[in-house]
């Protein structure tokens, strides 16, 4: 019987230690809830649609932002030892994609705040090691090889003074 209150309090420990006291979930909750007010500060007359599959749809007259709970990515980002977050949402106007843009919120003080959105076409893979690791287009989105499979190229980012550096 002790050896097993012993392990649950081991594991209750480590994993209180590696979110930063902040449980996963309600890290995911406190970052998709910033990505909505994020997005409902740029439009006007914001309507909200959840779909069944989770995804939320936040848009007005002109623009549309889609949120892909999916596309919310945990990891160690700045230099402390908290659970950071980055939600990528995709912009769109009218029936077109436009670009794609990653909020980068830190988690200061068990809160997770935003930091900086970063407007880029790039999907991130991982965050892992405080080294971001994106697939990254090298084409623009208006060119007829922006979806070429073999046309993209995997590029680590690492998160300095505020700013995504790309690391050789």
């Amino acid at each position: 019987m002790r050896k097993i209150n012993l392990l649950i309090c081991i594991v209750v420990i480590s994993v209180s230690c590696t979110t930063g006291g902040l449980s996963e979930n309600k890290i995911r909750k406190q970052a998709l809830a910033i990505a909505e007010k994020y997005i409902s500060d740029q439009l006007k007359d914001a309507k909200k649609t959840i779909a069944k599959n989770g995804i939320i749809i936040i848009g007005d007259n002109q623009k549309m932002f889609v949120i892909d709970p999916k596309k919310t990515y945990l990891g160690l980002i700045d230099d402390d030892s908290k659970t950071d977050a980055i939600v990528s949402l995709d912009c769109f106007t009218g029936q077109y994609q436009t670009t794609s843009e990653h909020l980068i919120l830190i988690n200061k003080d068990d809160k997770i705040t935003f930091n900086r959105a970063v407007e880029s076409n790039m999907r991130i893979i991982e965050i892992k090691d405080r080294l971001i690791t994106a697939d990254v287009p090298t084409h623009s989105r208006n060119s007829p090889l922006f979806d070429c499979k073999s046309c993209r190229e995997v590029i680590k980012y690492q998160f300095r003074k505020g700013e995504l550096v790309k690391m050789d």
